[in-house]
C-alpha cells in the first residue's frame, strides 16, 4: 500500500515537472514600437501578435512607448529586451541610426529580430535585422496622392497640404516622399494646370493636427488637397466644419482604418484612407520566430499591401474592424 503510494506521488511529481518543463520550453517574443498605447492603430497589430502566439503556444508581450513617440525610450525598452535575452525580437526601425548596434547585438547573440510597419530606409543594407513584414512606405503615398488627383476635377488647379506627422522619422519622410513625387510628375505631365504644394510638420497628436490643418487652410483657402502621414488628420473635421467649409472643398487621404478616419469619410470630409493590414503586422513576425525557433527556418520579407479605401467600401470594411482585423 505504501509504495503504491509512493509510486503514486512520484508520478505526480513527475507529471508536475515535466509540465512545468514543457511550460519553460515556451518560446519567448517580444514586440516593440516607438508609439503609445493609446493608438487605436495598433490594437489590430496586437490582435494579429495575440493570435499567432496562442496558435504557437509562445509567451509574448507587446511593449509601447511611454510618453508617445519618445526614441530614446523605446531603444532603451529594446536594449534591455536583448539584455534580458529572448527568443525573438519584433520592432519598428523609425530611424535610420538610432537601432543598428542594438539591432546587431542582438542577431549576434543568437536572438532573430523581424521589424514590423517600419523598417529601416535602406532595409536589409542599412541594419542587420532578419526581414521586414509591413508595407511598402513611400509606394503607398504616391498611391494616396494619385487617388486623392483623380477626385479633384480636372479644370481646377491644385494647392496640395501635405501633412509631415513626424519631420525625421523615416515611415513619414517616406509616405510624404511618395505623394511629393506624384505631385512633381502631375507638374509635368499637366504643364498648363496649376499644381502646387507645400509640407508641413503637422504633429501625430490629433487635436494639434486639426489646428495645423485649419490654421493653414485659414490662410490660404485656395488649398484644395491635403496627404496626411498618418491618420491624425482627419481630425481636421470638425474645425473645417466651423470655418464652413463643405465636403468636397478639401479633398483629404489619409492611412489607416482607424474610428475618426472612417467617421470623416461617412461626412465626406476624407476622401481616401489606405489599409496597410496591421492584423498581417502584428501576426506574420510571430508566425516566422515560431518558425525559425521550430524548424531552423529562414526570415522572409512580406509588403502588408496598400489597400485603397473610399466610402463605397465602409460596409466591408467595419465588419472586419468589429472583429479586430482591420
Amino acid at each position: 500500500m505504501l509504495k503504491t503510494s509512493l509510486a503514486a506521488l512520484a508520478l505526480g511529481v513527475a507529471a508536475m515537472a515535466a509540465g512545468a518543463a514543457a511550460a519553460e520550453e515556451k518560446p519567448k517574443f517580444v514586440y516593440l514600437t516607438q508609439t503609445g498605447i493609446d493608438n487605436s492603430f495598433w490594437q489590430s497589430i496586437k490582435k494579429g501578435m495575440d493570435d499567432a502566439c496562442a496558435q504557437f503556444e509562445a509567451e509574448c508581450q507587446l511593449i509601447f512607448t511611454t510618453p508617445n513617440g519618445d526614441l530614446q525610450k523605446h531603444l532603451q525598452n529594446l536594449e534591455t529586451v536583448v539584455e534580458q535575452g529572448v527568443d525573438g525580437i519584433v520592432t519598428v526601425i523609425v530611424n535610420d541610426d538610432l537601432y543598428d548596434e542594438t539591432v546587431k547585438k542582438a542577431v549576434d547573440k543568437g536572438i532573430p529580430v523581424i521589424t514590423a510597419n517600419v523598417d529601416d530606409s535602406q532595409g536589409a543594407a542599412g541594419n542587420a535585422r532578419n526581414a521586414f513584414v509591413g508595407q511598402d512606405l513611400f509606394e503607398a503615398g504616391y498611391v494616396l496622392m494619385k487617388g486623392l488627383h483623380a477626385k479633384i476635377p480636372a479644370d481646377q488647379p491644385i494647392h496640395a497640404l501635405l501633412g509631415l506627422s513626424r519631420p525625421g522619422e523615416s515611415w513619414a519622410e517616406a509616405r510624404i516622399g511618395g505623394a511629393r513625387k506624384f505631385l512633381e510628375e502631375a507638374k509635368a505631365a499637366e504643364p498648363k494646370r496649376e499644381i502646387t504644394y507645400e509640407v508641413i510638420d503637422s504633429s501625430n497628436d490629433i487635436s494639434v493636427t486639426a489646428s495645423r490643418i485649419c490654421q493653414y487652410v485659414q490662410g490660404k483657402p485656395e488649398t484644395n488637397a491635403y496627404v496626411d502621414a498618418g491618420f491624425w488628420g482627419a481630425g481636421a473635421g470638425e474645425c473645417l466644419r466651423d470655418l464652413g467649409i463643405k465636403p468636397g472643398q478639401l479633398h483629404m487621404a489619409t492611412f489607416d482604418l482607424v474610428p475618426v478616419v472612417l467617421d470623416e469619410m461617412k461626412k465626406g470630409y476624407v476622401d481616401i484612407t489606405i489599409d496597410q493590414q496591421p492584423y498581417y503586422q502584428g501576426y506574420l513576425p510571430i508566425l516566422q520566430l515560431a518558425m525559425m525557433k521550430k524548424f531552423g527556418l529562414s526570415a522572409f520579407d512580406v509588403n502588408t499591401g496598400k489597400a485603397v479605401i473610399e466610402p463605397k467600401d465602409l460596409e466591408q470594411v467595419e465588419k472586419f474592424m468589429s472583429m479586430g482585423v482591420r
